[in-house]
């Protein structure tokens, strides 16, 4: 028999809420290849080509929703949950690149041929929007574990606005 919250309207969570952990035994964090097995492979089979853009739509949005107000800021969220080791490489009025070391998505894997980090993209691409209060589109133009590349580039190209 449902209970009356499952007869309702689904509840949507926020980012807070999700982030409020009670594992007393097993603590917050789970293995980087539970997470891999989760995004690399469940995802790209059930969503097939539209994983990538599914995946950067999600990361963006969640991005729009950060408390964020420098690229440093995003720079330390990024650490902080440790989706990997990033740097602003450049910034000016019309463009900021961020690189990412030891990406949560790809750092360690086999070079598959394509850029992997979509997800990453996109929440770089709503964090800078929040600085920024602009729209802005990140493309991932080096990757790790996609390309071979030491890092994954992530290359936001600014508008000015008129």
């Amino acid at each position: 028999m449902p209970t009356p919250l499952a007869r309702s309207a689904r509840k949507k969570l926020s980012v807070a809420e999700v982030s409020q952990i009670a594992r007393p035994t097993l603590g917050a964090e789970m293995p980087v290849a539970l997470f891999r097995v989760l995004r690399l492979i469940a995802m790209e089979d059930l969503l097939g080509r539209s994983a990538a853009s599914l995946l950067y739509n999600a990361g963006e949005k969640i991005g729009l929703t950060l408390d964020v107000r420098t690229p440093a800021d995003l720079v330390e969220l990024v650490r902080a949950l440790k989706i990997g080791e990033a740097e602003i490489v450049t910034a000016t009025a019309e463009q900021i690149i961020v690189d990412v070391h030891e990406c949560v998505t790809c750092a360690g894997l086999t070079p598959v041929g394509y850029p992997l980090c979509h997800f990453e993209a996109g929440l770089v691409a709503g964090g800078l929007q929040t600085i920024l209060g602009g729209n802005l589109f990140v493309k991932e133009t080096r990757c790790i574990g996609g390309l071979g590349d030491p890092v994954c580039r992530m290359e936001a190209q600014i508008k000015t606005r008129n």
